[in-house]
């Protein structure tokens, strides 16, 4: 059937899951899109949102043929027992979907990270950079600064000095 880099080139990462759109499902099973709706449309109970949704108009705005419906891996899975004949099609579908949705998800953690970072080391450009006067302040001085010192030191030192 579809090798994984073919699924992978197709998955789309929508609502911080892999989904692919029903027209690419349909595509890659000989269907028309249209059969995939009126299938999730017949069994709502076992269609939850989680596992096949509507795409809002933006959503869609951004990927080609907009498509109506993303399906997740396991949304996917479901249409096994509701697809007659299709099931070789779908079981040989699965492994690719999953591989792709393990490397979609070790591209956003590494995307996430990346970020992070990029806003540490902006922090830390701007702490070095230079004030007006052309030097760089730290945020905590660094040694012995006098203001520091308790109150009553200082008088304390000073009578010990006299005596």
């Amino acid at each position: 059937m579809s090798a994984p880099v073919e699924i992978l080139s197709r998955l789309l990462w929508l609502r911080d899951t892999a989904a692919l759109p029903d027209g690419v499902l349909a595509d890659l099973l000989g269907l028309d899109p249209k059969d995939l709706a009126t299938v999730v449309q017949a069994h709502p109970e076992r269609f939850h949102e989680s596992l096949v949704f509507p795409l809002t108009a933006t959503e869609r705005q951004g990927i080609p043929e907009a498509p109506v419906l993303a399906f997740t891996e396991a949304g996917t899975a479901l249409l096994a027992g509701l697809l007659p004949g299709k099931d070789p099609a779908l079981l040989a579908l699965l492994p690719g979907f999953a591989e792709g949705r393990h490397v979609l998800t070790a591209q956003a953690e590494l995307s996430a990270r990346v970020t992070a970072l990029e806003q540490k080391f902006e922090a830390l450009l701007k702490a070095l950079q230079p004030d007006e006067a052309g030097e760089v302040q730290a945020e905590h001085p660094i040694g012995f600064v006098p203001g520091d010192l308790p109150k009553g030191l200082k008088a304390h030192q000073r009578s010990e000095k006299k005596g």
